[in-house]
């Protein structure tokens, strides 16, 4: 008992002299309230490799952020995000998936006026069809761009007229699986339409593409090596076909990359090992964004294309949309640092800089429904106040559960099990508070559950102990003979009984996901410290008690019928004894 003391003693003094000094554990996020982020692979199903690079890069931003109790799981084919509090923004801000692309603003080529109506009826009712843009905005956006170009038609030239939009939005998904074939052929369409080589199509795509902020179905699953029709948030006017579409053409293959299937100039070139900064910049007045990229083809291919468009634009695009667009003043030689100045905000920058930092995602990601950033879920604090309450009234409904059985069959033997669940209790309340703030553990209501249920086998081993106890009073011996010999036979069964439980602790805990590791870990470590408890507090205190006249008495311990049954086992053996002698 004196080493379990001292267990407890170090425990607590480690939560009241250190850190904080408050003896409160970590709460996730379904019990203090928070936010859950959504984020579903775009385009062609990933590998395991992919979803294991992309989770490493969140939990990156994470700990880059500085973000408490958040954590990154892999669940199936899509990646959650949990962040507890009532912040939001962080949650969204670790969401953003960061495929960066460099590509040149592009002039454009010669459009066939002739065959306009056309291509861009044939594309209006498939967009119309899958949601990208309403009947009555296709039509009004391209009776206007027709009218544009009715004015540039000289006398006696035919003058183009308006197609008829016919198609109907298709009806909304049954299922997941249905919504993801959806989303599957919406991107096919759009990159069919967006990024198409015709100048005719590429007209069409801007006459119908509407640059009003919300989320672009494209969502970073644009082929570098094609031409872009795409937004620019900084000309945004929300009309379809105005102002804040922008031509792009292909991001140039790296130096020394082989045929036009080569890697192309992004942000997994960005040279993570310099510094990143994002921020303002006194000497310029406004906010910078400062990176260089690496040599072996990303610095070789920003230089040549820095000389190649001097005095030219060239777009950086953050998920199909465009960030920022850039004059290029002049070359940038190899190896040299490229500063990016614009209309950001000290967020905005900082948040940029961090995903530049951590490198650019092996996928795209969207939400469950095509949000940017992830389907994002928010749990209020009073949700999870209740949820708290919820777990704490389950807890205390199987306690007494407990009580009531143990005095029912134990009588007051049964104050020895329950005095070993409080000593439990206490170490094991003072280990989460401890996990909490060492490693960020937060404890979920699955938690709870591993926990309830751990208490429990607390009191199954001194079940155990108490039925070995009675075999060996059955069997004619004494009850503090029996105590001990019980207790050695109990040992090896309490041993097995809690290694098993452990085992398949660590099993969950390692194969599943999401909430379920909660429960494995908590049922785990209560497993462990049922057997610290029974070594240490139950078998000394169940040996002492057998010492003393009081505890042996039947009334007391619960023993009755077996003391009578051993009785009359005595009796008999005794008179067969007697006669045997006779």
């Amino acid at each position: 008992m004196g080493g379990f003391l001292l267990l407890v003693m170090i425990v607590y003094a480690l939560i009241f002299f250190s850190g904080d000094r408050h003896a409160t554990p970590k709460l996730g996020i379904d019990l203090q309230g928070g936010t859950r982020v959504t984020l579903v692979p775009q385009g062609d199903d990933p590998t395991q490799e992919q979803l294991a690079q992309a989770r490493t890069i969140m939990e990156n931003r994470v700990n880059g952020m500085g973000v408490s109790g958040a954590s990154v799981i892999t669940d199936g084919n899509t990646l959650v995000i949990t962040v507890p509090g009532e912040d939001t923004a962080q949650a969204r801000a670790l969401g953003q998936t960061s495929k960066l692309l460099f590509r040149p603003v592009a002039q454009g080529g010669a459009p066939d006026l002739a065959s306009y109506p056309k291509t861009v009826g044939e594309m209006a009712n498939r967009w119309v069809e899958y949601g990208v843009i309403s009947k009555e905005d296709a039509t009004s956006a391209i009776e206007t761009m027709v009218e544009n170009i009715n004015t540039t038609v000289g006398e006696g030239q035919e003058k183009l007229t308006a197609p008829e939009i016919t198609a109907t939005a298709l009806p909304e998904p049954e299922n997941s699986i249905e919504a993801t074939e959806r989303r599957q052929e919406l991107t096919e369409v759009l990159r069919s339409d967006r990024q198409s080589e015709d100048p005719t199509a590429q007209l069409a795509a801007s006459t119908l593409l509407t640059c009003d902020g919300s989320i672009d179905p494209l969502q970073g699953t644009d082929d570098p090596a094609k031409p872009l029709v795409t937004c620019d948030p900084s000309m945004q006017t929300g009309v379809p076909g105005a102002n804040g579409v922008m031509l792009l053409d292909p991001a140039p293959v790296l130096e020394g990359q082989a045929g036009e299937d080569g890697t192309r100039l992004s942000g997994a070139q960005i040279d993570t090992s310099k510094q990143i900064f994002g921020g303002y910049d006194s000497q310029q007045g406004q906010m910078q964004i400062s990176f260089a990229f690496a040599t072996g083809g990303g610095s070789e291919t920003w230089a040549k294309l820095t000389d190649q468009y001097t005095g030219q634009q060239v777009a950086i695009t953050l998920d199909s949309q465009v960030i920022s667009a850039p004059n290029i003043q002049e070359a940038t030689p190899v190896g040299s640092a490229t500063s990016i100045t614009g209309n950001f905000t000290q967020e905005e920058a900082q948040t940029l800089a961090n995903n530049l930092r951590y490198g650019a995602l092996p996928l795209s990601f969207a939400g469950e429904n095509g949000e940017s950033g992830g389907t994002t879920e928010t749990i209020p604090a009073s949700l999870g106040e209740a949820s708290l309450k919820a777990g704490l009234i389950a807890g205390a409904v199987g306690m007494a559960a407990i009580v009531i059985f143990v005095f029912a069959y134990y009588r007051l033997y049964g104050l020895i099990s329950l005095f070993t669940l409080l000593c439990s209790g206490i170490i094991v309340y003072g280990s989460l508070v401890l996990l909490g703030r060492w490693v960020d553990y937060s404890l979920d209501l699955s938690g709870i559950a591993g926990l309830i249920i751990g208490l429990g086998a607390t009191a199954d081993s001194f079940v155990v102990i108490y039925e070995r106890i009675k075999d060996e009073v059955r069997e004619g011996h004494t009850f503090r003979s029996a105590t001990h010999r019980g207790w050695d036979r109990a040992k090896r069964t309490v041993i097995t009984g809690n290694m098993v439980t452990l085992i398949g602790s660590v099993v969950i805990y390692f194969l599943a996901v999401g909430e379920v590791k909660g429960f494995a870990f908590t049922l785990g470590m209560t497993t462990v410290f049922d057997l610290v408890v029974t070594f240490l507090i139950t078998a000394p205190l169940m040996q002492l008690a057998a010492r003393k006249p009081f505890w042996s008495k039947p009334a007391v311990n619960g023993m009755g019928k077996v003391f009578a049954l051993a009785q009359g086992r005595r009796a008999a053996a005794s008179a067969v004894s007697e006669e045997e002698k006779r």
